[in-house]
């Protein structure tokens, strides 16, 4: 019987040809990957609403840049709030995602690290999921590469910049995959 194949810990990288608007040029940080399904959080798709904004909302401070934007972590249950943050903070709820990184979803955890003036924090809402299988067939069919997951890819790389780069750190030219098909802006 061969080894299951999990991509938790690591990150997706969705390939140009993966035409879903909710996965296009995505990375996405898994959170867990078993015989169950998987789960994951995109971190590179930002929403107009700044994370500062849905702090105050909580009457809570952000001490954070105050242009972080609230990223769209997925399609599935997006009033779900999911906090990535400094692997530091240990909740009950919380579960290690990479070395220094670490996911919850806790009102405790957020006002904790709120009121301290955690600068490492990233809000998601929503989240990617697949079913049982889903994923290592969509692997197999060539629509995600995989890649480890690292505290600077989430925390201190530009938004923008994080598909291109991270691409680059498996050795590959992001240009080199666009030329196959059409070039996505």
């Amino acid at each position: 019987m061969s080894k299951r194949f999990s991509s938790a810990p690591g990150v997706l990288i969705a390939m140009p040809e993966l035409v879903d608007p909710n996965f296009e040029r995505a990375v996405v940080v898994m959170i867990q990957h078993d015989a169950e399904g998987a789960l994951g959080l995109v971190i590179n798709h930002p929403l107009r609403h700044k994370a500062a904004d849905v702090v105050a909302g909580f009457g809570l401070p952000w001490t954070a840049d105050g242009e972080t934007a609230l990223l769209r972590g997925g399609p599935v249950e997006q009033q779900s709030l999911w906090m990535l943050h400094d692997d530091g903070w240990g909740f009950d709820e919380t579960m290690k995602v990479c070395p220094g990184v670490s996911v919850s979803r806790s009102k405790e955890a957020l006002t904790r690290m709120c009121r301290s003036g955690e600068r490492q924090l990233r809000l998601l809402v929503g989240y990617a999921g697949w079913g049982p299988g889903q994923l290592e067939g969509e692997i197999q069919a060539g629509s995600w590469l995989t890649a480890t997951a690292g505290k600077s890819q989430i925390f201190d790389w530009p938004r923008d910049e994080v598909w291109a780069r991270t691409v680059r750190s498996l050795g590959i030219d992001p240009a080199h995959l666009i030329g196959g098909g059409p070039t996505l802006q």
